[in-house]
Formats: C-alpha cells, sequence, structure tokens
C-alpha cells in the first residue's frame, strides 16, 4: 500500500515536472522564437526612432502637397498621365502602418499583407515603365524604386519561410525591410521630380 502511494507521489511529480518544461518552453519559444509553431502569439513589435518616423514622414507630407499642385502631362499633352494617376495608388503602400507609426506589432499574417501591397506597388511601377515615355533619369529612379521594394519583398519572404529567426533577429531583419521601403520611396521621390522636370536628355 505504501508502494502505492509512493508511485502515486512519484507519478504526480513526474507529471508536474512535464508541466512545468512545457509551459517553460511555450515561454521560451514566445521570447525568443515569436514565429515558431510553439509560440502562442507569434508577432514582434518594431519600434521606429522617433527623429526617423519625423524624416518619412515630413518626406510624404511634402510628396503628397507637390503631387496635389502637379496637374500632370502625357505625350499628347493631355493634364492626367499614368504617373499621375499610379502615384495615388503606389503611395498607400509607403503609408503602411509598419512605416508611419512609432511602434508596430507585426506578425505573420501582416508580413503576408506587406508582401501583398509591396507587389503591388511593383506592378503599378512597371505599369509605369511600360505605358509614358521616360528619360534617362526618370527610369534610372524608377527601376532603383523597383530594385529596393523587390529586396524589401525578398526579405519578407525568407522570413514567412523560416520559423528559426530568434525575436532578436527578426527585429533586425524587420528594420531592415522599413529601410528598404523608405529608400524605394526616397526613389519613388526622385523618379517623379526627374518625369515632369528634368531637363536633361
Amino acid at each position: 500500500m505504501a508502494g502505492g502511494i509512493e508511485q502515486g507521489g512519484y507519478g504526480l511529480k513526474k507529471r508536474l515536472w512535464m508541466g512545468s518544461l512545457v509551459v517553460v518552453g511555450l515561454i521560451f519559444a514566445q521570447v525568443f522564437f515569436p514565429y515558431s509553431v510553439f509560440s502562442v502569439y507569434q508577432s514582434v513589435s518594431v519600434s521606429t526612432e522617433l527623429p526617423i518616423l519625423q524624416d518619412y514622414k515630413m518626406k510624404l507630407y511634402e510628396f503628397k502637397k507637390m503631387d496635389e499642385e502637379n496637374e500632370g502631362k502625357d505625350s499628347e499633352g493631355y493634364s492626367m498621365d499614368h504617373v499621375k494617376y499610379a502615384t495615388k495608388s503606389i503611395l498607400e503602400t509607403y503609408e503602411m502602418d509598419m512605416l508611419t507609426t512609432s511602434r508596430s506589432s507585426i506578425g505573420k499574417g501582416d508580413l503576408n499583407i506587406i508582401l501583398e501591397d509591396l507587389r503591388f506597388l511593383q506592378n503599378r511601377v512597371l505599369g509605369i515603365t511600360f505605358e509614358e515615355p521616360h528619360n534617362y533619369e526618370s527610369r534610372k529612379y524608377l527601376y532603383a524604386t523597383l530594385r529596393w521594394s523587390q529586396a524589401a519583398e525578398e526579405e519578407i519572404v525568407r522570413i514567412i519561410s523560416s520559423s528559426s529567426y530568434s525575436r532578436f533577429h527578426m527585429i533586425y531583419r524587420l528594420e531592415e525591410i522599413q529601410n528598404d521601403i523608405r529608400t524605394s520611396f526616397d526613389m519613388y521621390t526622385k523618379f517623379y521630380e526627374a518625369y515632369y522636370w528634368y531637363e536633361g536628355e
């Protein structure tokens, strides 16, 4: 009888030990590997330094103001062209929360949405490439816009396809994606200016 009680106590201790290990494992996965299948809340919080955020938002504001004042043009002399028309939807990608808020929580589902937004942006930019005539300067910046957005896209695909990135690695990668998209916007701004006002050959 005493042996049965001892065995029962041992079994209870074993279950408690195993349960503790599971809890510790889940906490470990949550803290260090947020996108793993064992993580309960599969998201990473990314913050943006205030000077960087303010600078980017000011650039967005100035670009939108410039675009509002620009009537557009095309080779036939009409007041609207594909660049002017496409810019409104292109700006929606550059205004995503990940770029315009001081802190954003990004889960795997959010990465899929960002990926779709980047691919939509690239399709619009490619449409501009073929639908309008370009000088050398504007074409150079248009291709740079594509390259930087594709760099962000490729990084997102790598993150989505792997669950082994640690939280610290993930934060670094997401910050790189933010920088790539911001640089893509800078290139689009330069393209826009070169397309409408560049006086060279």
